[in-house]
């Protein structure tokens, strides 16, 4: 074969549909990917944009060439595959019709139309399904894009662009309009054809439908077998990150307001430190976080890479099989060993988060990432929390559940999509807000470390409403699983445990947005806690303060294990026979500033730097993201921290020019306006005692001037902040 056989061989195969498909995508891709993965004006990152693009663009070249190789490969494969659908259904259009068949260029030029037109398609249903992974793109751009993606999603919606979708593909394939009378003939021929098949096998097909009525029944007879009456108790702990305890109402979490009536309901629950991890951490350990040791979002691995004696890790030697499922925010489950056997979460470190941030830029693709293929393609996927899918979760969570065998069973699953930007899909994110709202946040609210833009009072309203329709996606994904109990028989052996790491500040009462930043309100740290144990009396209310700490305490009491002997909380099991329990403080400290807090003045703060000065990669232990070693005495020094009981709150602040104590009446003021300590001294006086008493369970910690301080003060030396600074007198003892 001659050369130039070999050239004609060579344009006839690039002509083809398949490589017209893999050619169109993958210039989308390369216009998607113009920007940089870090960018100057990133609101996520605020001011430190600039540092933390140039550190990863130095550091992490290579890495970023990997995942820009894997786009490419990515985007020609879901190219070639559209178009070769293109191709086919121009010649099924063209069979149908009974016209010559096209082939070479002809074929390609005619399939190009049909091409846009189907990645249209499959791109308006995911703007309409998940509005918030588009909206930087279009909505945020106004113009035109705003109007194009505010008709997708809210006059077509999913069902609208599914339909039109359709439509236009039986318009398409039913050929020019002169033949459409023939399909009527073609149409009537073919249900008598049909009809004459169905008529003399009809007790056969009777008989077929019978039997597949009779396997799924077995096989649901088979998995309802419930375990042995008086066997070991199942557990099954459902949680939401950032649920709100005032949020379990019929309107918005019908389902698990139905579920209270049939447990105990603890109206006044707080947890110790309101971020994800450390509170998971206390959660599962039933030990505060100065005991425990993890104390950020970004703990050391020393931190995390001891032996918790956790709940999990106690009920797995006592026979059970535990597990843990989450989308985003749990990926803080890979990243310490609390006993669960299966661990299915995401992963997070500073090469996922490249990977994620080069995969948020590609629009063109992500109609096609975002399914369980693309996700088993690309993981981290599962960690952009843009994208957080109640139902998906709920599909993984029943899957474990059934895979769990004869074993009891402790299984927690962990939902994010509560958490901020409150990206719930279609059709929650809508259910609660203003169709008429056009502000910043008409799909999500993301939170960055830049300063925050003013807010309206229609903007407040929106960010309300985004969240209640995350929680009611939550809501209805946890009543799949709930029924996935019923249908195995297994809700009479499970005690079921509803909760959350921390709530959320939603605007109230000029208190912000978002948890962990400081201690005004009781949004970020008031969380739900209700237990349903059928073995006990239901419909019970219960409005004695109870802590994150006590429910360790409780499960080993339920679930006969042996708990261990340094716990910090105490059980609640009696309650749930309408017995009394001790009268418990609760205690919380906030955790690491990591930018601007609008709700919090400079001078209720001791400075430190921000984000991109704060933290280090920990190339040693999986490119990890942790706080600085020589900055975590200056950090923990900062903190804020609270004691409070049925009435009383006590805020203890440490600024630069001594420690400020501020004193809340919750009962006469719930939204926490006004500081009442210098009008009662002797509630001060004994809240401080006990919150010394508390804060000093700290064996690190000592106190000098009124401050919390290291032992070791040269510790705060750091950037300047030393003793002096923060005029505390004396030396180390």
């Amino acid at each position: 074969m001659g050369a130039r056989q070999y050239l004609r061989n060579a344009a006839t195969a690039l002509v083809r549909p398949p490589v017209l498909g893999a050619l169109y995508l993958l210039v989308l891709t390369v216009i998607a990917s113009s920007d940089p993965i870090v960018a100057d004006g990133d609101h996520a990152l605020g001011a430190q944009a600039r540092e933390v693009g140039s550190f990863v663009v130095h550091t992490y070249g290579g890495e970023m060439r990997r995942i820009a190789l894997a786009i490419v490969a990515t985007a020609a494969l879901v190219g070639a595959v559209l178009g070769a659908v293109a191709g086919g259904l121009v010649r099924v259009r063209r069979a149908l019709a009974r016209q010559k068949p096209l082939e070479g260029p002809r074929l390609t030029l005619a399939s190009l139309p049909v091409l846009v037109a189907l990645h249209g398609a499959f791109y308006l249903r995911a703007v309409a399904r998940r509005p918030q992974l588009y909206a930087e793109g279009l909505y945020a751009r106004g113009g035109v894009r705003r109007v194009v993606q505010v008709f997708v999603t809210d006059i077509l919606g999913v069902h609208g662009t599914t339909a039109i979708a359709v439509l236009a593909l039986i318009v398409y394939v039913a050929g020019p309009r002169r033949a459409w009378p023939m399909w009527l003939e073609r149409g009537k021929r073919a249900l008598y054809m049909l009809r004459a098949v169905l008529t003399p096998g009809r007790a056969a097909v009777t008989l077929a439908l019978l039997l597949l009525r009779t396997v799924p029944a077995l096989g649901t007879a088979h998995a309802a077998a419930a375990p042995p009456a008086g066997g070991p108790m199942n557990v099954l702990v459902l949680a939401a990150d950032s649920l709100r305890a005032d949020r379990l109402t019929p309107r918005v979490a019908p389902h698990l307001s139905e579920l209270a009536a049939r447990g105990t309901r603890f109206d006044r629950a707080y947890v110790s430190l309101p971020r994800t991890f450390p509170s998971w951490v206390t959660i599962l350990t039933g030990r505060h976080p100065h005991h425990h040791g993890v104390r950020s979002m970004f703990a050391r691995w020393d931190d995390r890479a001891k032996d918790f004696d956790a709940l999990p890790q106690r009920l797995h030697k006592a026979g059970y099989a535990t597990g843990v499922v989450s989308d985003y925010a749990g990926d803080i489950f890979g990243r310490v060993d609390l006993g669960f056997e299966q661990v299915d979460t995401p992963s997070f470190d500073f090469v996922q988060m490249i990977r994620q941030r080069a995969l948020e830029r590609q629009t063109p693709l992500l109609p096609f990432l975002h399914s369980r293929v693309g996700r088993t393609a690309f993981p981290v996927l599962r960690e952009m929390n843009q994208a957080a899918d109640p139902d998906m979760l709920a599909d993984d969570a029943i899957a474990m559940l059934r895979g769990q065998g004869d074993k009891p069973f402790f299984m927690t699953v962990f939902f994010s999509a509560a958490h901020f930007p409150y990206a719930a899909p279609a059709p929650y994110y809508a259910r609660f807000t203003d169709p008429t709202y056009r502000g910043p946040f008409k799909y999500h609210k993301p939170v960055g470390l830049g300063g925050a833009d003013a807010v309206t009072a229609a903007d407040i309203q929106q960010v309300r409403g985004l969240f209640d329709g995350a929680v009611a996606s939550i809501d209805d994904a946890m009543a799949r699983i709930l029924a996935e109990l019923d249908a195995r028989g297994l809700r009479e052996r499970t005690i079921i445990v509803v909760t959350a790491d921390h709530g959320e500040t939603l605007f109230d009462n000029e208190h912000g947005q978002g948890h962990g930043d400081h201690l005004f309100g009781d949004e970020g740290t008031h969380v739900p806690l209700l237990i349903v144990d059928p073995r006990h009396p239901a419909g019970r209310r219960d409005d004695r303060i109870v802590r994150d700490v006590d429910l360790a305490a409780t499960l080993y009491a339920l679930t006969g294990v042996s708990p261990p002997a340094d716990l910090d909380g105490v059980s609640l099991a009696p309650a749930l026979d309408g017995a009394s329990t001790p009268k418990s403080f609760a205690y919380a400290e906030t955790e690491l500033w990591l930018g601007e807090v609008p709700a919090l003045p400079d001078a209720l703060r001791l400075p430190y730097p921000g984000l991109a000065h704060l933290t280090e990669i920990d190339t040693a232990h999986g490119q990890e993201i942790v706080l600085q070693r020589e900055l975590e005495p200056i950090t923990t020094v900062a903190r804020h921290r609270m004691v409070r009981d049925e009435r009383w709150k006590l805020i203890y602040v440490p600024t630069r020019t001594g420690v400020k104590y501020m004193l809340y009446d919750t009962v006469t003021d719930p939204e926490e306006r006004t500081d009442v300590a210098a009008a009662h001294p002797a509630e001060v006086t004994r809240l401080e005692g006990e919150l010394w008493r508390w804060m000093l369970g700290d064996k690190r910690m000592v106190e000098r001037g009124g401050y919390l301080v290291p032992r070791d003060l040269a510790a705060l030396a750091t950037l300047g902040q030393g003793q002096d600074a923060l005029r505390i007198p004396g030396g180390a003892p």
